[in-house]
């Protein structure tokens, strides 16, 4: 038994009587033609009017579309920034190269025994390497440092070591001193970088014989401000006395490595106790010197600089021909800071990688879900409109329009959410790193989402296209009990009686009393 009380969502009023004559055998007017005109322009209206009615379930596929789109722009922003970030940008990185001890040969060094100063590497080692180097048509330039530790006295006391036993006879002193012959060097320290809090910066290319920056923590210890004048001894000659001035005070902007922070067992070992000066200051006191013995010996320390990663490759390759000693081992500090700098960035590209294949996956079954339970109840409302002459492709459009208003809608605020917000949110997620969605990326999405949506509507016009005309009077479960909706007054468990059969018939006649004849309507 057909239900005409569920019609109103195809735009449809119960109590409308069919008024037109078959044309060609079929129906091709549900009423009079103003009336047909006017649901031909009222199918937006009426597919609204379908999703107002259920508002949860709209607003649900609004937010799972505009999540899966804000998903995917960010996500492929991510992408798109870690691929550059590893790839063109990464290339085109300057490259330093420096040998210094392996973590393996730092464990295993002893602070208290001058012995350690065999592994120290000269000038005329460095000078194989960069031969080596130009030989293999590397271009290249240089900066270095070079450290003595030095005797602490009554001007200048260093911040103890966790091993008070330590002598200054063995371990060379409390202090360290430590030359930087250009800011290239200041860079690649393998302290960590610094910023000044006070004062002035090293004059690199000056002759200043006495000025030197000390940390925050020292200046602390011992009252010292800019301009504070103190003394410190030599390593190994006793009598021999050095004069600074503090120029200027810094802090660390990074974390201490491993044992040479507040956990460094000898006080010259903590980074805090380290006085950097430029090499003229170093140079002018002898203390660059290759006739010095034990902890006077300086610590040089060359820092290639080298055009891009591609040149560092060939750097290591030749340098590893020129035999590095067992315990050293050649490292680029500013590739190293660069990987550590986007490290961020590739662990949130990765995580967007799982997190854009659960958005698409969840997110196009749950709308596939909405979408069958916004038709799974229709096939009353579609039978009727059938009887009276609407078209699948009429009936099919609406349902799609229904299925394209919220996905549409979400895929727009979506790209507008992600469009502003993803840089704001890369950099948060990532350390700071750009995560722009370009316009390239947001049409590209855009073509995704539109895709997606019409494919969901063509799924949910097939409701309508696939139906079966010859069963639109079969009962069916999922229609209206007349009982509840039907002019007819019977319930889909009552089969239709004598007086049911009567009152259709008369129907039947008094609509067959009010069609105009055929000359009417060809008038």
């Amino acid at each position: 038994m057909v239900a005409f009380g569920t019609l109103r969502p195809f735009g449809l009023r119960p109590g409308y009587a069919v008024t037109h004559k078959p044309k060609n055998g079929s129906m091709t007017q549900p009423w009079a033609a103003g009336e047909l005109e006017k649901h031909r322009m009222f199918v937006l209206k009426n597919a609204w009017s379908a999703l107002t009615h259920h508002i949860w379930r709209t607003v649900f596929m609004v937010v799972v579309a505009a999540l899966v789109a804000f998903a995917s722009v960010f996500g492929q922003a991510v992408l798109q920034a870690n691929d550059s970030a590893t790839g063109g940008t990464y290339a085109a990185q300057q490259a330093t190269a420096v040998i210094r001890p392996k973590a393996s040969a730092l464990a295993r060094r002893d602070g208290a025994d001058a012995a350690w100063t065999k592994n120290y590497l000269s000038w005329n080692d460095y000078s194989a390497y960069a031969t080596a180097a130009q030989k293999g048509g590397i271009q290249f330039a240089y900066s270095f440092a070079e450290s003595v530790p030095v005797r602490q006295s009554g001007s200048m006391a260093a911040i103890p070591g966790s091993d008070s036993s330590a002598k200054p006879s063995a371990t060379g002193g409390d202090l360290t001193l430590r030359s930087l012959y250009t800011a290239d060097a200041a860079k690649s320290n393998d302290l960590g970088t610094f910023t000044l809090v006070e004062g002035k910066q090293l004059a690199y290319t000056g002759q200043d014989k006495s000025g030197v920056l000390v940390s925050q923590s020292l200046a602390t210890k011992n009252k010292l401000k800019v301009g504070s004048e103190f003394t410190v001894g030599d390593a190994t000659d006793t009598a021999k006395n050095y004069t600074f001035k503090v120029l200027g005070i810094y802090k660390y902007t990074d974390s201490a490595p491993e044992g040479y922070g507040s956990d460094a067992k000898l006080a010259k070992d903590n980074r805090d106790n380290v006085m950097y000066s430029s090499y003229y200051a170093f140079g002018v006191n002898g203390l660059d010197t290759s006739k010095a013995k034990g902890w006077s010996i300086p610590d040089l320390n060359v820092i290639f600089q080298l055009s891009n990663p591609a040149d560092y490759a060939k750097f290591v390759k030749a340098a590893k021909a020129t035999k590095i000693p067992a315990a050293l081992s050649i490292s680029s500090p500013s590739l190293d800071a660069y990987r550590r700098g986007i490290a961020p960035l590739g662990a949130l590209a990765a995580t967007m990688r799982i997190v854009m294949v659960a958005a698409w996956a969840a997110g196009g079954l749950l709308l596939a879900a909405l979408v069958g339970l916004a038709i799974r109840r229709r096939r009353g409302e579609i039978s009727t409109a059938l009887i009276i002459g609407v078209s699948k492709p009429r009936i099919g459009w609406q349902l799609a329009v229904e299925t394209l208003l919220p996905t549409l809608l979400g895929l727009a605020i979506g790209l507008l959410a992600a469009g502003f917000g993803s840089r704001a949110l890369g950099a948060a997620l990532a350390g700071a790193a750009a995560t722009p969605a370009g316009a390239a990326l947001v049409w590209r999405v855009i073509g995704w989402g539109a895709c997606a949506s019409l494919v969901l509507g063509f799924i949910a016009s097939l409701r309508a296209l696939l139906a079966r005309s010859s069963s639109l009077f079969e009962r069916r479960g999922d229609m209206v009990p007349a009982a509840e909706s039907s002019p007819i007054g019977h319930s889909r468990s009552q089969p239709a009686t004598q007086a049911d059969s009567q009152e259709m018939t008369r129907t039947a006649a008094q609509t067959e009393t009010n069609k105009p004849n055929r000359q009417g309507d060809a008038a």
